[in-house]
């Protein structure tokens, strides 16, 4: 017999003494039957087996026959150093029944724990009865680390949560909570009531306002079973609390939202300081550009009247210097003019009503007759969706693009200019489908509608993608290509109003394709 361990320490249960009557070997306990052995003066030396049931080998691994006859010390000679022996001898001194625990540890046999009781029968004999509770303790040990695994993690939760049960009258109606358990959390959330709340009742420690409110709230829970969301200040803190039925009660998880709570005071400040900031730009863009048009126009009407009574004396040369100043005047007035629809984009902002872009493309057509028929060019529109937004801006959008193609010709070989082919398609796609650079520009979600402008114009370096779209960002100066420069940031702040995009791919000399996303 190997040796064996046991870890607890016996404990003591009086019990009355036994008759001397063997016990049935069909008992569903496992009996060892003991003989005192007695040194010369009547001292307790050993034990030894008088008897086995056959099934003790279900609690010891080892047969009947190889414990019978042989002495306790030489079977487990680590008795009494675990206090065994010492429990067996005041059993047979005083017959006073023992009962105890033990937990018992062998390299060849896996954990065993076994209930002993110890009892005497007859003057110097003791019966060992041993109960196999191994799967009891296995599972009791098992739920003992679920929980304390459970309340690790709640501990190391960021929210504070707490799970309370109901408690019910006699006729079945929840007439109180009691706080079952508690993480970290909750116990430094709840301060110095936290003691109270653990071991007192919902109407003990809550105010009369939370017994109204809070109770009829958690009943409500606990009887529909819909989860409730509300929000509550303790101190200078905000707190997101959710309540969601578990059993018969509620688990309440208190999280801490102070942190988004400000950042949202102080962004709604910042966009209200923001509101107004833009507010008083465009009322200054809007008086500037009229207070900047007036002056414009007398410089006009004073050169046109140079140019009619004193055309003659002036000469060749003051005929062109006048020529060139009507000019910059002009000018002058098409960019104050753009400046100011750029500047009133984001206040222009209607309700987005649903309309036909094909039938919006059409009216584009139409106002560019004259340079569609100046340059020769050719217009393949493909069939076109209906789209939701602002119909004046996005007539914005396409007429600046459609302008664009026309205007920034290539010339052949001969230095002839070669007639414009615009090409303007739609597809449909998904977010999934997005290029990824496109995915963080949009929201999640969505389909959208990829409107394509593509022509056969002198093009530009890819390099400039990125720059074209800028305020006054120009890539030609004014002698070859008329303009202010604003047009392409035109294009872009409109579909970014629209929760859209615009991208372009291009080759020097070899044309242009403009893209522009808007949601489906």
């Amino acid at each position: 017999m190997n040796q064996s361990q046991f870890t607890d320490p016996p404990r003591r249960q009086a019990v009355t003494e036994t008759g001397c009557q063997p016990f049935p070997e069909t008992a569903l306990n496992c009996l060892i039957t003991l003989a005192t052995i007695r040194d010369d003066n009547g001292q307790v030396i050993d034990f030894r087996v008088l008897d086995a049931t056959s099934n003790v080998e279900s609690a010891l691994f080892v047969k009947p026959n190889e414990l019978i006859g042989k002495r306790l010390l030489e079977l487990w000679p680590r008795s009494v150093e675990i206090g065994l022996f010492a429990m067996y001898t005041r059993v047979v001194e005083t017959g006073e029944s023992e009962q105890t625990l033990h937990r018992y540890i062998d390299v060849a046999v896996p954990e065993t724990w076994l209930e002993l009781s110890v009892v005497r029968q007859g003057p110097d004999r003791l019966v060992l009865l041993l109960i196999n509770c191994t799967a009891s303790k296995q599972a009791e040990r098992q739920l003992a680390q679920q929980a304390e695994l459970l309340q690790t993690v709640l501990d190391n939760a960021q929210a504070a949560i707490s799970l309370h049960a109901a408690m019910r009258g006699k006729d079945g109606q929840i007439e109180n909570f009691r706080t079952v358990l508690a993480n970290q959390q909750c116990i430094a959330m709840w301060g110095e009531l936290a003691d109270a709340i653990l071991t007192k009742t919902f109407f003990e420690v809550t105010t009369p306002a939370q017994q109204i409110d809070e109770f009829a709230r958690y009943v409500r829970v606990v009887e529909t079973g819909e989860t409730d969301r509300s929000e509550l200040i303790i101190g200078d803190q905000w707190w997101l609390r959710i309540t969601a039925k578990a059993g018969d009660g509620v688990v309440i998880a208190n999280v801490d939202v102070s942190e988004s709570r400000r950042y949202q005071q102080q962004l709604e400040a910042a966009n209200l300081e923001l509101k107004r900031s833009n507010e008083s730009l465009q009322s200054f863009a809007y008086i500037a550009s009229h207070d900047l048009q007036e002056p414009l126009r007398k410089i006009q009407s004073f050169g046109d009247m140079l140019q009619n009574r004193y055309a003659s004396m002036l000469g060749a040369e003051g005929g062109e210097l006048i020529t060139r100043m009507q000019a910059s005047a002009e000018r002058m007035s098409i960019l104050i003019r753009d400046l100011l629809d750029y500047s009133q984009l984001s206040s222009q902002r209607h309700a987005f009503r649903l309309f036909s872009l094909g039938k919006l493309i059409d009216d584009i057509v139409e106002d560019l007759w004259h340079p569609i028929q100046e340059t020769n060019a050719r217009l393949d529109i493909s069939e076109l969706p209906d789209l939701m937004g602002d119909r004046h801006q996005v007539r914005q959008l396409f007429q600046n693009i459609l302008s664009n193609a026309l205007k920034f010709r290539r010339v052949d070989g001969a230095g002839n200019p070669v007639p414009p082919v615009v090409r303007l398609s739609s597809r449909l796609t998904v977010f999934d489908e997005l290029p990824a650079d496109l995915q963080a520009d949009l929201p999640i979600n969505r389909s959208y509608w990829a409107i394509c402008v593509a022509d056969n114009g002198i093009g530009f370096d890819q390099q400039y993608a990125e720059q074209i779209f800028q305020v006054f960002q120009r890539l030609h100066n004014r002698q070859q290509f008329s303009g202010t420069g604003i047009g392409l940031a035109i294009v872009k702040r409109v579909a970014e109003q629209h929760d859209g995009t615009i991208r372009v791919t291009s080759r020097l000399g070899e044309g242009a394709a403009f893209t522009v996303y808007l949601p489906a």
